[in-house]
C-alpha cells in the first residue's frame, strides 16, 4: 500500500480573511462610542472629585478659623479664585491654639478661571462648591485634566487678607 502525502497551505483563504475583518468592523463599531463614553464618565469623576476636595477644605478651613461665607459673583470666577488662595493659606499668627493653621488645600494648584461652557468647572456659591458640567452657564475654577495646573506653589503676599468673617 501505498501512501500519498499532501501537502496544504496553512494560510488564510479569502473568505476567512473577509470575514474576520467583517468581525472586527463590527466590534469597532460597537466598541469606539463605548470607549468615548468611558473617557467622559472619568472626566466627569475627576471633576466632581476636585469639588469634593474643594468642599472638604472649606469644612477643615471652617472649623479650624472661622467660617468661610461669602457672596457668590456669578459673572466672574475671581471670588473662586480668592476663595482658593484662602483655602491655600497657612495662618502666621501660632499662638497656643489647638487648632491647624494651613495650609487646606494643595498649594502647588493654580488653575485659571473660565466661563467657557466648554469646561469642567469649580463654582463657589456662597457657603460651598459646586460642578458646573460643560453647556452650563457660569463661572469658576476651570478642571483641566492634564495635570497642567499643578506645579509652582503659590506665595501669598505678606499683606494677603483671607475672605470670610471671624
Amino acid at each position: 500500500m501505498m501512501k500519498t502525502t499532501q501537502s496544504r497551505n496553512n494560510g488564510f483563504s479569502l473568505v476567512e480573511l473577509i470575514t474576520t475583518i467583517a468581525i472586527i468592523g463590527i466590534l469597532s463599531a460597537i466598541a469606539i462610542p463605548s470607549i468615548g463614553n468611558v473617557v467622559e464618565g472619568s472626566r466627569r469623576g475627576v471633576a466632581e472629585n476636585v469639588v469634593q476636595t474643594l468642599n472638604k477644605s472649606t469644612r477643615k478651613f471652617s472649623h479650624s478659623q472661622y467660617d468661610l461665607r461669602t457672596t457668590p459673583v456669578a459673572a466672574s470666577g475671581g471670588d473662586e479664585m480668592l476663595i482658593l488662595r484662602t483655602l491655600q493659606w497657612k495662618d502666621p499668627d501660632l499662638s497656643g491654639e489647638l487648632n491647624p493653621k494651613g495650609p487646606f488645600m494643595k498649594i502647588d494648584w493654580n488653575p485659571t478661571t473660565s466661563s467657557d461652557e466648554k469646561h469642567y468647572r469649580a463654582e463657589w456659591t456662597g457657603s460651598t462648591w459646586r460642578l458646573l458640567e460643560p453647556e452650563t452657564a457660569g463661572a469658576g475654577l476651570r478642571i483641566v485634566f492634564d495635570g497642567s495646573d499643578l506645579g509652582t506653589p503659590y506665595v501669598h503676599d505678606a499683606a494677603f487678607t483671607p475672605i470670610g468673617s471671624r
